[in-house]
C-alpha cells in the first residue's frame, strides 16, 4: 500500500501526458484567430490598449503612441479584429511582431484604412524612445498565472523583457540580479549556485533542503533542492521575479518567491532568426568566446511552427593552481539549446511541445587563497564539476468564453557531478599516512510534474484561478571519499575510505487557488490557499571498505498542510496602486543519513549535533507596498515594506569531516524595505535605482547555533544604480550607452557570526557602448573597470571549511564584444 500511495501522483501525471498526446493534435488553433471575450468602455486609446492586452493575454508595446480616443470594445472578437475596432479613429495602427506580441505606432491614416499586419521581426528601437528598464507599470506579466499589469498586482514583482535583456547583454541570472531589487545569488560557480530573495537565506550551501526560491522555465519547475542550473538567457521573452511566498499561485510551493524564465515561442506566420558571436579579454586570464543562433520556421503557416536556438560559451579561466603549476585552470564551457514545436490546427486550442538541454563543464573551482598578489589556490587536485540539465514539456492551452484551461506536463533530468580536494580531512576517515584525497558526489535527479490550471475570464468584478499540481521525484546520490599517493591516482587505483549510496523518492500533490473581487472601482480583495501533501522515502547504504563496516537506513516521512494568503489593493489612479498582503510558505521534513561509520545521531531536541530527522519550517510574510508615478509617468516608484517570521529554519551544514547534513537552526525574522525608482527626465535618457535594506536575525537558536546572528550571506544593505541613454547618430544608426553599479554590503557566511568568515562590502560595475543599424548590433561591455577584488563568496571547499581562508573574488577587468544580426 505504501508503494502505491507513493507512485499515485506519478502514475496520474503519466496518464495526463498520454491524454494530451492523444487529444491535443486535433484541438489547437492560433491565438490570433480564436475569439476572446472583451469588455472595454470608451476611454483614451492608450488605456484601452492596456485593458485589451490584459484581457487578451498578449503583450502590446508602444501604447503611449496613441493619443486619441477609443470607442471601446464589448463582445467576442479575434485579436486582429478586436484591435482594429478598438483603434478605429484613434490615430494609430498596429503590427503583429510575434504570435502573442503586437507593436503600436502613431500613423496618419484614414479611419477606414486597414491595420498593419505581421512583420518578420520587430523594428529596432527608435532613437527617441527611452531605454527600457524594469518596473514599467504598462508591462504585462503572466507570473500570476493570468495576464496582468505589474502596477495592478498586490505583489512585489519585477520583469525584464527581451529588449531589456538584449540591451544589458544579459547571459544568466547574475546579470538579472543587478536590475532586480532583492534578488541575489551565491558565487560558487556556474551551475553550483543557489538563488535568494529578500535576504531570506537558509544558508549558503546547497544540500537536502527544498530551494526557498521556485525556479521555473515557463510553467515548468526545474529544481527541487538542486542548485540553479544557470540556464543561458538565449532567445528569452521575459524574466519575471515575484517576491514573497507564492503557494496559492504555484502548486510546487515557493517559500520566498519565484524566478521565472519565459522563452520566446514559435511564430506561426513568419520566418525569422538571428546570429550572434562574441569574445572577451580578461586581465591576467585566458580569452573567452561565445556563439548563439536562432531560427523560427512556420512549417504550416498559421497552423504549425518550430523555433530553435543553440549556443556555446567558453569562459576563459583566470585562477592559477600553484601546487600543480597550472595557469588559468578555471575554464568553464556552457553549451546547449532549446527547440519548441507549436501547433494550432483547431478552434481555441494551442499546443506547444518543447525541449531544453544544457551542460556546464568547469575544469576547476573559482575560489582562491588570499595573499601573494595573484589569484591562485594551493590544492592537490583540480576540483572539476559538471551540471547537465534537460527538460521536456507538453503545454496545452484551451481558451473559451468561460475561461482558460492550461495543462503543463514536464519531465526534468538533472545530473550534477562535483569533485573536491579532501586531503585535509583524510585522518577523520581513518587514513593514517599522508595522502592526496578526493571527494566525489555524482547526483542524478528525475522529476515528473503535472500542473493543471483554470483561470476565469478577465472581465467582471470576480476573477479567480484554481490549480491541481502533482510531482514525483527520484534523486540518487553517491558520496565517495578516496585517498591515493598522487593526484592522478585519486580517481584510479586509490583506496575508497567512505561511500554512501542514497536514494530519495519524493511524491507530492497540491490543490491551490486564488480569487480577487473588486469591492469598488478602486478597492480589490484577494484571497488564496494551497493545500498540499507529500510522501518521501529514503534508503541509504554507508560503507567504509577498508575496515569492512557498513550502516544501512530505510524510512519515510509524510507531511500535509495549508498555506493561506490575503491581500487588499487600492487603486489611487490608473497607474498607481497601494496594497497590503499576508502570505505563508513552508517546507516539509526530511532525514539525515551521511557521516562516517560510528556517527551517533542526536535524539533529544536540546542535544547539539546531527539529528536523524529534521523538521519542516514555516514562513509568514507581512507586507505593504506602493506603486506610484508622477510627472506623466516620467518618474515612478515601487516600494515595499515587509516583516517575515520564520520558524524552525531548515539549513544545510557541514560536519567536521566535511560531509553535509541538514539541521533546524531555530526561529528568525527579517524586517526590511525595498525600493525601485525609475526616472525618464528627457527623451532617450533613463535612470534607475534599486535598494534592499533589511535586518535579518536568528531570534531563537537551537543547540549549536548562536542567537542574535544574522541570516547567512545576507547583507544589511544592497544598492544598485543604472543610467542609460539612447540617441540617433545618423540616419538609421542609433547608439546606446549605459553605466551600472551594484553595492553588496557585508555579511557572514554562517549563522554563527563570531567564528564565521565574512564576505561582501564590494561594488560590481559595468559600462557599455552599443551601435545599432538596421538589423545589426555591435556592443562592447567593460566589467570591473577598476579591477577590484571584492570577496563575493567566502567559501570554496567543504573539507577546508573553517580551517583555511578561501574567497571568491570578482572576475578581473573584462572587455567583451558581441556582433549580432537579425534576419
Amino acid at each position: 500500500m505504501a508503494a502505491k500511495r507513493r507512485l499515485t501522483p506519478k502514475a496520474w501525471s503519466i496518464c495526463l501526458l498520454a491524454f494530451h498526446c492523444a487529444c491535443a493534435p486535433g484541438a489547437a488553433r492560433a491565438q490570433t484567430t480564436s475569439l476572446k471575450a472583451f469588455s472595454i468602455p470608451a476611454k483614451p486609446a492608450s488605456e484601452a490598449l492596456i485593458d485589451f492586452a490584459v484581457q487578451a493575454d498578449i503583450s502590446i508595446g508602444g501604447v503611449n503612441a496613441c493619443h486619441g480616443l477609443s470607442p471601446g470594445l464589448v463582445g467576442r472578437y479575434s485579436i486582429d479584429d478586436g484591435l482594429a475596432r478598438l483603434l478605429a479613429g484613434a490615430g494609430c495602427g498596429f503590427r503583429r511582431v510575434a504570435a502573442d506580441t503586437f507593436e503600436v505606432s502613431a500613423a496618419p491614416r484614414s479611419k477606414s484604412a486597414p491595420p498593419q499586419r505581421a512583420l518578420p521581426r520587430p523594428p529596432a528601437p527608435k532613437a527617441s524612445e527611452p531605454v527600457a528598464l524594469p518596473g514599467d507599470r504598462q508591462v504585462v506579466v503572466t507570473t500570476t498565472k493570468r495576464a496582468a499589469l505589474i502596477g495592478s498586482l498586490p505583489y512585489a514583482i519585477s520583469a525584464l523583457d527581451h529588449r531589456q535583456l538584449e540591451d544589458a547583454g544579459a547571459m544568466d541570472v547574475s546579470d538579472v540580479a543587478v536590475q532586480v531589487p532583492g534578488l541575489a545569488t551565491t558565487n560558487l560557480g556556474l551551475g553550483r549556485d543557489k538563488l535568494l530573495l529578500r535576504g531570506l537565506s537558509d544558508g549558503a550551501f546547497t544540500g537536502r533542503t527544498q530551494s526557498t526560491v521556485g525556479i521555473y522555465l515557463d510553467d515548468v519547475p526545474i529544481t527541487y533542492n538542486a542548485p540553479d542550473p544557470d540556464l543561458q538567457l538565449a532567445d528569452v521573452e521575459t524574466i519575471e521575479v515575484l517576491r514573497g511566498p507564492q503557494g496559492s499561485l504555484y502548486g510546487g510551493g515557493a517559500m520566498s518567491g519565484v524566478y521565472r524564465i519565459v522563452p520566446r515561442k514559435p511564430e506561426l506566420d513568419a520566418w525569422s532568426g538571428y546570429a550572434r558571436l562574441g569574445g572577451s579579454l580578461t586581465n591576467g586570464g585566458a580569452p573567452s568566446e561565445e556563439y548563439e543562433g536562432m531560427i523560427n520556421a512556420p512549417l504550416i503557416r498559421d497552423d504549425l511552427g518550430v523555433r530553435a536556438v543553440v549556443y556555446k560559451t567558453v569562459e576563459g579561466g583566470y585562477i592559477d593552481a600553484s601546487d600543480l603549476r597550472l595557469s588559468n585552470v578555471d575554464q568553464t564551457v556552457r553549451q546547449g539549446g532549446r527547440a519548441a514545436l507549436r501547433a494550432a490546427p483547431g478552434a481555441d486550442w494551442l499546443v506547444t511541445l518543447s525541449t531544453d538541454y544544457q551542460t556546464i563543464d568547469s575544469k576547476d573551482a573559482q575560489y582562491v587563497t588570499p595573499g601573494g598578489g595573484r589569484l591562485h589556490r594551493a590544492n592537490q587536485i583540480l576540483e572539476n564539476s559538471n551540471n547537465t540539465f534537460s527538460a521536456t514539456a507538453l503545454n496545452v492551452e484551451h481558451d473559451a468564453l468561460w475561461g482558460d484551461v492550461t495543462s503543463t506536463t514536464s519531465f526534468v533530468q538533472h545530473r550534477l557531478d562535483s569533485r573536491s580536494d579532501a586531503s585535509n580531512a583524510l585522518p577523520l576517515f581513518g587514513q593514517g599516512t599522508p595522502a592526496v584525497g578526493s571527494y566525489e558526489e555524482p547526483i542524478r535527479i528525475k522529476m515528473l510534474a503535472e500542473d493543471l490550471v483554470y483561470t476565469s475570464p478577465n472581465v467582471g468584478r470576480l476573477r479567480w484561478l484554481a490549480g491541481l499540481y502533482a510531482q514525483s521525484t527520484i534523486e540518487t546520490t553517491d558520496s565517495i571519499v578516496r585517498a591515493g599517493p598522487s593526484p592522478a591516482e585519486t580517481n584510479l587505483n586509490a583506496d575508497t575510505l567512505y561511500k554512501e549510496h542514497r536514494i530519495d523518492r519524493h511524491d507530492g500533490a497540491a490543490l491551490y487557488g486564488d480569487a480577487s473581487y473588486a469591492l469598488t472601482d478602486r478597492l480589490t480583495a484577494t484571497v488564496g490557499m494551497r493545500l498540499s501533501m507529500s510522501d518521501s522515502a529514503t534508503t541509504s547504504d554507508v560503507a567504509a571498505p577498508k575496515i569492512e563496516a557498513e550502516r544501512t537506513y530505510a524510512g519515510r516521512t509524510t507531511s500535509a498542510g495549508y498555506q493561506p494568503k490575503v491581500a487588499l489593493t487600492y487603486k489611487l489612479a490608473p497607474d498607481e496602486t497601494i496594497y497590503a498582503l499576508v502570505s505563508e510558505g513552508g517546507r516539509g521534513s526530511g532525514v539525515n543519513t551521511g557521516g562516517q561509520i560510528g556517527t551517533v545521531f542526536a535524539t533529544s531536541p536540546t542535544q547539539p549535533g546531527v539529528h536523524r530527522f529534521f523538521g519542516g519550517d514555516k514562513l509568514w510574510n507581512l507586507e505593504t507596498g506602493a506603486k506610484l508615478a508622477a510627472f506623466g509617468g516620467r518618474l515612478s516608484l515601487n516600494t515595499a515594506l515587509f516583516y517575515d517570521i520564520w520558524t524552525n529554519i531548515q539549513t544545510d551544514q557541514f560536519m567536521p569531516s566535511g560531509l553535509s547534513y541538514t539541521a533546524n537552526a531555530g526561529d528568525g525574522r527579517d524586517l526590511g524595505a525595498e525600493f525601485e525608482v525609475i526616472a525618464r527626465p528627457t527623451q532617450g535618457l533613463t535612470v534607475q535605482g534599486t535598494a534592499l535594506l533589511d535586518r535579518p536575525e536568528l531570534t531563537r537558536a537551537k543547540p549549536g547555533f548562536m542567537p542574535g546572528s544574522g541570516l547567512p550571506g545576507v547583507p544589511d544593505v544592497s544598492l544598485s544604480g543604472r543610467t542609460a541613454y539612447r540617441w540617433r547618430v545618423w540616419g538609421d544608426i542609433s547608439a546606446l550607452v549605459f553605466a551600472e553599479a551594484e553595492y553588496i554590503g557585508r555579511s557572514h557566511l554562517t549563522f554563527n557570526r563570531l567564528n564565521s568568515p565574512s564576505e561582501g562590502g564590494y561594488v560590481l560595475a559595468r559600462l557599455s557602448a552599443q551601435l545599432e543599424m538596421d538589423r545589426w548590433r555591435l556592443a562592447f561591455f567593460l566589467s570591473n573597470p577598476a579591477n577590484a577584488r571584492g570577496n563575493t563568496f567566502a567559501y570554496g571547499n567543504p573539507f577546508n571549511f573553517q580551517q583555511a581562508q578561501e574567497i571568491t573574488p570578482e572576475r578581473p577587468t573584462t572587455l567583451r564584444a558581441t556582433l549580432s544580426r537579425d534576419f
